[in-house]
């Protein structure tokens, strides 16, 4: 059947340098939504770790200020309502932008909704390998994500901890 998916230009009334935390947002939101987990940093999965809804987003700027680009796509197969998807993720994106108005969530971008993405988050405290262009650059355990979004990993010899935002590496669950 092919790829389905759906695309929302969203303007959420947070500080610029928080649209950042817009695609973990959203794809928590689909967690919710679908039953799901996610899988760092951003990507909706099942509970095996199987992708549901693939969550790509990227910011801009024009004469209205500040907008993400958010596309949601899936396997066509999945049958997935695109309206209850768009919905949820409005929805959750509101209970963001109303959470930080209320002041629940200065410290950064996830800071709001950091204990509901640890709930759902696959492979907390579970062994990964860390890759960068394609090849494994560390192995250790998920240990943790902080409220930008950077996940920390416990290295094997747990000597050490790599601290890594979503542009330096994957994660891929061992």
């Amino acid at each position: 059947m092919g790829v389905a998916g759906t695309s929302l230009t969203l303007r959420p009334s947070v500080p610029m340098g928080f649209v950042t935390g817009v695609p973990y947002v959203c794809a928590l939101a689909l967690a919710h939504e679908l039953g799901a987990r996610v899988a760092w940093p951003h990507e909706v999965v099942t509970g095996a770790g199987d992708e549901l809804v693939s969550v790509e987003a990227r910011a801009g700027y024009d004469d209205e200020g500040v907008f993400v680009r958010c596309d949601l796509t899936w396997e066509g197969e999945r049958n997935l309502d695109a309206a209850a998807i768009e919905r949820a993720v409005l929805d959750g994106i509101g209970a963001w932008e109303g959470a930080y108005a209320a002041g629940r969530g200065s410290a950064g971008p996830l800071a709001s909704v950091l204990g509901d993405y640890f709930d759902v988050l696959l492979g907390m405290g579970e062994r990964v390998e860390v890759v960068r262009g394609g090849r494994v650059i560390g192995r250790g355990a998920l240990a943790g994500v902080d409220v930008w979004g950077r996940a920390t990993v416990r290295l094997e010899d747990a000597a050490q901890e790599l601290e890594i935002a979503p542009e330096q590496a994957l994660l891929r669950r061992v």
